[in-house]
């Protein structure tokens, strides 16, 4: 092949690796590879405002399409800005290549502006951080970064791209790296322990997290929960790991609270899929796991297993062959007084989740007229107005568990949320990034109005690039989160010293803001109005605001 410039050779990796759009925000350092997109119209450049819309956005294509997300950002300003959602994407796995313009070795011993260590800052949020000096090295450097960013555990990875070497020419030769697949199968004596512990259980319990979803495993999850009798609890919904309607399902697991020490302590054996297990914000004197509880961890990433706590059962392995054959080893074991002991257990399980369930509605009952317009009438209104097989993607923090238990969500990347907590501001790109993945599904994006204000630049993305995509903002005027953590750590009454959680005086215009941006918002602050609202909003075949004046009351 003839030679070519390191630009061009970029642009070719790109093909051979299947992207089909760039996310970035640019600069002088970024010229070059810009200009060669211009001559590359099947690549689609999505231009931003900031950083973090383009970080969220190739995340949430990502977690839909489930090809790394390419990001490219100008040099150490831009990295810089961008690594709140970097480390969003580190917590939770989510595989990216993320790229900034380097300035001109040949300018290095001058100490240029805007030069710096790009890997060395960049190195704390990814997997796998480098600079390029050779632009014979683009190649085998790039195929590194998609091999290394899919590989479990995934994560983002980054490339500082210094520009004179993308305007040289090198001999351009290349192979896209085969998706690694991880760890061929599980240990067959872990399997058979395992299920010996789970058939000799009296009270067993579930712990999923995200890594389900990355595993394509929740089939396998909700099968081994039924043929065990097992109630599962999710310590963070990123995803559907379980579904939330199924009779089996007990809720979130509040790793910040010693409540969850006590629901563990009704358990003998514990088996976590895919989670972090775990990881609290808040210290708590006791360990959140109690003595005596024989824990089945199970995870394709080694760095999680009896990371925290000892386990029994330490499987490293995909989660979705893993429990595959659990699965089929608890079966072989099944006698008549185990399947009865498990209905027993399904019956009484799914009384709880029944109680919980009406306890929910008597809720939403109490508070169908409140104004301020209480979450739980938002969330209600949703689900009757909304399309069938959209994808909601939750930024709403303080509103996203009566948003969960509200939906019900059951079908597999139905519901999506940034993954272990993290950053703010996720919600509003990271939808972008779903509808560009898929266009089949109509996307709906409930951000809370902090969380909106974050990334608020997306807005123009999504009018720029004509991205059908509805944004409902849980507009309450205050960081309400922040307020609830104060209440539990200090134990301070939610409604004394407001420090640091007011975002009233000025109050932030949302639809303001949408219209400065290019696209229709509507303001709804009577409970009335919204069915009409909401309908109106679903239906529009382009991207629009519904700002939802919210109770900001814990």
């Amino acid at each position: 092949m003839a030679k070519i410039t390191g630009g061009q050779a970029l642009i070719e990796i790109l093909r051979l690796e299947k992207v089909n759009f760039v996310f970035g925000v640019p600069g002088a350092t970024e010229v070059v590879l810009i200009d060669a997109l211009e001559d590359a119209p099947d690549i689609q450049y999505i231009l931003c405002l900031h950083e973090t819309a383009a970080v969220g956005i190739a995340e949430g294509y990502t977690r839909i399409s489930g090809r790394p997300g390419f990001v490219n950002l100008h040099t150490n300003t831009g990295l810089a800005a961008a690594l709140p959602l970097m480390a969003n994407a580190l917590q939770g796995g989510v595989p990216l290549v993320i790229t900034a313009g380097q300035q001109d070795t040949r300018l290095a011993a001058q100490d240029p502006a805007l030069r710096a260590d790009l890997a060395g800052m960049a190195r704390p949020f990814t997997r796998w951080a480098v600079e390029i000096h050779n632009a014979a090295d683009i190649p085998l450097v790039m195929r590194q970064a998609f091999k290394i960013a899919l590989h479990p555990p995934q994560g983002p990875v980054f490339v500082s791209l210094p520009q004179n070497l993308l305007s040289e020419k090198l001999d351009f030769h290349y192979k896209a790296a085969e998706t690694p697949q991880g760890r061929g199968q599980p240990d067959p004596d872990q399997i058979r322990q395992a299920a010996d512990l789970l058939l000799s259980a009296q009270s067993p319990l579930m712990l999923v997290e995200d890594g389900v979803t990355q595993n394509d495993a929740l089939a396998e999850v909700t099968e081994l929960a039924e043929l065990s009798g097992s109630g599962v609890y999710q310590s963070w919904m990123s995803d559907v790991n379980f579904p939330v309607n199924h009779p089996l399902y007990l809720g979130d697991l509040d790793v910040n609270s010693t409540k969850t020490r006590q629901l563990l302590a009704r358990a003998d054996v514990l088996v976590v899929a895919g989670s972090l297990f775990f990881s609290q914000a808040v210290y708590m004197e006791e360990p959140l796991l109690p003595d005596g509880v024989k824990v089945i961890q199970i995870d394709d990433d080694a760095w999680q297993l009896n990371k925290n706590f000892p386990v029994e059962v330490a499987i490293e392995c995909n989660i979705k062959r893993a429990i595959s054959q659990l699965n089929r080893a608890y079966l072989a074991g099944v006698n008549p007084a185990i399947r009865e002991l498990v209905a027993g257990r399904t019956r009484k399980i799914g009384e709880e989740s029944q109680l919980k369930a009406r306890q929910l509605a008597e809720k939403a009952l109490r508070e169908h007229d409140l104004q301020p317009i209480a979450p739980s009438r938002l969330m209600q209104e949703i689900k009757k107005a909304v399309l069938p097989g959209t994808r909601i993607v939750d930024d709403c923090w303080s509103a996203s568990a009566i948003l969960r238990q509200t939906l019900g969500f059951s079908e597999p990347l139905s519901y999506l949320r940034a993954r272990g907590g993290g950053s703010i501001g996720w919600g509003l790109p990271g939808a972008l990034g779903v509808k560009l993945a898929d266009s089949t599904h109509p996307v709906v994006c409930i951000s809370g109005d902090g969380s909106a204000a974050w990334s608020i630049q997306s807005l123009w993305t999504a009018a720029r690039y004509r991205i059908p995509v509805t944004f409902i903002i849980c507009a309450n005027a205050a960081y309400r989160q922040v307020r609830i953590m104060k209440s539990r750590i200090l134990g301070i009454p939610p409604e004394d010293r407001l420090l640091g959680s007011e975002l009233k005086d000025p109050r932030i215009d949302f639809c303001g803001l949408a219209n400065s941006f290019g696209m229709k918002a509507a303001r709804v602050k009577e409970p009335a109005e919204l069915p009409a609202a909401l309908e109106r909003a679903f239906n529009e075949q382009a991207p629009n605001l519904v700002e939802v004046y919210l109770d900001d009351k814990i």
